[in-house]
Formats: structure tokens, sequence, C-alpha cells
């Protein structure tokens, strides 16, 4: 295995490189909150994937992408956790952190789905389009 050593000053990519420097730009809160903060929480990642609200990232061809990917994995990270409680005893079921997460946890999870797998396709299509370009000298 081969590991690249950053020497200090040295920059990790240029400054016109679109991908960032960690993992994702896009912040998410973390851990499991009460069920009026996390409904709060989906519902302002549930504006910004459907256009509503501006998006954190601005990237012509990556935003939906990254933006849809991150707040995908958030919500099933809040998920997990409330699995976990299950599992511990802590939520029962029919309690409100089980009913938001058969519920309105479960619907935000197919929309963030869905917007990832459109910014994917768009990348794709982007990816198609600029080959032809190249091709066909344009």
């Amino acid at each position: 295995m081969r590991y690249k050593i950053k020497r200090e000053g040295e920059i990790a990519h240029p400054r016109h490189v679109q991908f960032s420097h960690r993992l994702t730009e896009v912040e998410t809160d973390q851990g499991l909150a009460d069920v009026k903060d996390l409904w709060a929480e989906i519902k302002e990642y549930t504006d910004i994937l459907l256009g509503r609200v501006q998006a954190p990232v601005s990237s012509p061809y990556l935003e939906l992408a990254e933006v849809a990917t991150a707040y995908y994995a958030r919500a099933l990270e809040i998920d997990m956790w409330i699995h976990a409680a299950e599992r511990e005893g802590d939520v029962m079921r029919g309690s409100p952190l089980y009913k938001f997460r058969t519920g309105e946890l479960r619907s935000f999870i197919e929309i963030a789905k869905k917007c990832a797998e459109l910014g994917s396709r768009r990348l794709t299509q982007e990816a198609l389009l600029q080959q032809q370009r190249l091709d066909y000298g344009g």
C-alpha cells in the first residue's frame, strides 16, 4: 500500500479543482435530537433538494449529486441511531421517534435517494456531452 505524504505548505489540490479538501463540503447536523428538531432538519434538507432554497454547494455539475448524497447519508445515520435506540429499549414501537422513522424519515430517504440518482445521471450526461464536443472539435 502506498501513501502520499503531504509536505508542509503543499496544497493537496489546485484551487481550480472542484472537489473539496474534505470528503464533502456539505455540513449536516450530528447525532439524534428530539423529533421536533429532526423534523425541522429534514424539512430544511427537503427545501434545498427541491430547489426552494439555495444549496450549500455551488457547482453546475456536482451540486445535486453531492448535496443529495450527503443528505441521504445523514438520513440513514438518523435511521441507524433510532434503530440502535429501539434495540436498547429506549424507543418503543408507537413512540414519536418510531413513528418519525417509519413515516417522515422514510419518505425523506426516498426523496434524497432519487435526487442523488438524478445528480448521478446528470453527471453522466454532462460527461457524454463533453466527450461529444471533444470528438467533433467543439
